[in-house]
C-alpha cells in the first residue's frame, strides 16, 4: 500500500483558533450595513494586524471550486509592505482551493494565495508567524501524547523538529491511526521549519516494527518517497 503524504491543515486551523482565543475577522459597519442593504463586491476585513481588502467572489461557505479564486489577483489594492513571506512547497488538502481558502479562513496571515509553480505563498507579520510555529509545536506534542499512550506504539520527534521517528505494532495499533498521526507530525514539521525561515523543508522520517526491531521506513521526506507495503507490516 503505497502512501503520498498530503496535510491535513484543520489541525492547524483549530489549534490557531484556540491559541487566539478565536475571533478571526471584524467587520467595518459601515460594511455590515452594506451587507443589509444590497450584494457586495468587494469586502474589507479589521485584524489586529491591519485592514485587507478582497474581492467578494461569493460566500467563503458556498463558493463553487471553479470560481474561487486562489491567485493573489484575489485581494484588491495588494501590499505587502513590512510583510514576510513563507512559502509552502506542498499544497496538502483535497483541493488547492481548499488549502488556500482553509489558509485564509485562519485570520492569521494577511495575504495568501497560489503561485504559478503551485506553492502556497503566504504573507504575514513577525507575530502571526510565530503564532503558526506555536500552534504547530502543540498540535505535536498533543498527537504525541495521545500516540504514546497506545500500547504498541511510540512516537518520538527531536528538539529541532527535523526527526520523526515511529516504533509500530500492527496487530495493536491500525494502519489507519498510523498514517493519520504521521501525516498530521510531518505538516507540522514542515510549517515549523519553513515559518522558522528555512528555504525548505526535510524530516528524517524512520519507522520500526516494534517487536522485532526491523525497520519499515528509513527516509529524507519529501526529498525521498516511502511506502509501507501490507507485506512490510510483516516483517
Amino acid at each position: 500500500m503505497k502512501i503520498r503524504i498530503g496535510t491535513i491543515l484543520l489541525i492547524l486551523i483549530i489549534s490557531l483558533s484556540a491559541l487566539m482565543g478565536f475571533r478571526q475577522y471584524q467587520r467595518d459597519e459601515s460594511d455590515k450595513k452594506n451587507t443589509e442593504s444590497e450584494p457586495q463586491t468587494e469586502i474589507s476585513w479589521n485584524t489586529p494586524y491591519g485592514k485587507a481588502t478582497m474581492k467578494k467572489v461569493a460566500d467563503l461557505d458556498e463558493i463553487e471550486s471553479e470560481s474561487y479564486d486562489v491567485t493573489r489577483s484575489f485581494y484588491k489594492d495588494y501590499d505587502d509592505t513590512g510583510l514576510e513571506t513563507c512559502i509552502l512547497t506542498g499544497i496538502f488538502a483535497d483541493s488547492d482551493e481548499a488549502a488556500i481558502k482553509q489558509v485564509r479562513e485562519t485570520g492569521y496571515c494577511r495575504y495568501a494565495y497560489l503561485t504559478e509553480d503551485g506553492k502556497c505563498e503566504i504573507k504575514l507579520t513577525e507575530t502571526q508567524k510565530l503564532l503558526w510555529i506555536d500552534s504547530a509545536k502543540k498540535s505535536i506534542q498533543e498527537i504525541l501524547e495521545d500516540a504514546n499512550q497506545l500500547d504498541g506504539c511510540i512516537f518520538e520527534v527531536n528538539d529541532d523538529y527535523t526527526d520523526l521517528s515511529v516504533q509500530i505494532s500492527k496487530e495493536k495499533v491500525s494502519p489507519d491511526y498510523f498514517f493519520t498521526q504521521v501525516i498530521q507530525v510531518i505538516y507540522c514539521e514542515e510549517i515549523i521549519q519553513l515559518f522558522s525561515g528555512k528555504d525548505e523543508w526535510s524530516v528524517h522520517f524512520i519507522v520500526k516494527n516494534i517487536n522485532t526491531g526491523y525497520e519499515l521506513v528509513n527516509v529524507n521526506y519529501p526529498q525521498e518517497e516511502w511506502e509501507i507495503s501490507g507485506e512490510t507490516w510483516d516483517e
